[in-house]
């Protein structure tokens, strides 16, 4: 059975990325934990060191919180009508960070699915701290679904990369398993940065290729426009994605990407669903 993390600050942005997992996994016996965590800027610091102000503040916080995300995942229950899918909740007055280490770790949770913001989110960020934060230490693949993204089945499914690093069975096998469900094509994109691969590009690119090669995949040349952003959101338009990857490895391609200014900014907020996949060395 597959376990999948959702991750919820109840507001309307995580609820839409928990809708979207109900659907993108209708078909598959899911186990679905619903965590919520909450550290009040109050208990950070007087909390802790035991200030008596603060007593009684976290049971108070446990109570009103079992009640809301009971409610929650009732509610899910009574709207879901999957007999499949069952859910699980779990809260803790702890940091989203370190719960979702944690409870990915005790559970062995598959996949992560979340949003790109939660309650307090500025629209003017693409990615929140906590969602760029649980994006770099995650353990598990994380399906990121951006606020206001609607369900739609896959049938174009896109993989950037660099061709920089090598490929594995276990890092091609997330992509394989939508491949497979939805029936979808897959891209692959490079960005030109140079002006052929060398051998060490090559070597990978025949890796990825005799993983991904019953799928038949198609291979896509990018410009490299101001930035690699610009490119993607080029490619994503031009070829219809519904779902982009990417392989998070560190200080590569993905870290890059992450940390061109233009990823926080308005003109670079995709309406698909992006799939980061960890590379545990």
């Amino acid at each position: 059975m597959l376990k999948v993390l959702l991750p919820t600050d109840f507001s309307e942005n995580s609820r839409n990325a928990i809708d979207y997992a109900l659907h993108f996994y209708k078909d598959i016996e899911c186990t679905f934990y619903l965590l919520h965590t909450y550290t009040p800027t109050a208990l950070r610091i007087d909390y802790i060191l035991g200030s008596p102000a603060q007593v009684g503040l976290g049971d108070n916080w446990q109570v009103e919180t079992e009640v809301q995300i009971n409610e929650f995942r009732d509610e899910l229950n009574r709207t879901n009508h999957n007999s499949k899918h069952q859910f699980i909740t779990h809260i803790a007055l702890e940091s989203l960070l370190e719960e979702v280490l944690k409870v990915t770790t005790k559970e062995g949770i598959d996949i992560i699915v979340m949003g790109t913001q939660g309650a307090s989110g500025v629209k003017s960020v693409f990615l929140g701290t906590k969602t760029m934060n649980i994006l770099k230490i995650a353990a598990c693949p994380v399906l990121v679904v951006p606020n206001g993204c609607l369900y739609k089945e896959p049938t174009n499914v896109a993989l950037a990369t660099n061709f920089k690093r090598n490929f594995s069975a276990e890092v091609m096998m997330p992509i394989r398993r939508i491949l497979s469900r939805f029936k979808a094509a897959m891209r692959i994109m490079h960005i030109n940065e140079e002006e052929r691969l060398d051998s060490i590009q090559e070597s990978n690119r025949n890796t990825l290729d005799a993983y991904l090669g019953d799928f038949n995949p198609t291979y896509h040349w990018m410009p490299n426009f101001s930035n690699k952003t610009k490119s993607i959101q080029v490619f994503l338009k031009e070829l219809e994605i519904d779902i982009l990857t990417m392989i998070q490895y560190d200080h590569d391609f993905f870290e890059g990407l992450m940390r061109e200014p233009i990823i926080k900014k308005v003109s670079f907020c995709i309406e698909i669903p992006f799939l980061v996949i960890p590379v545990v060395d």
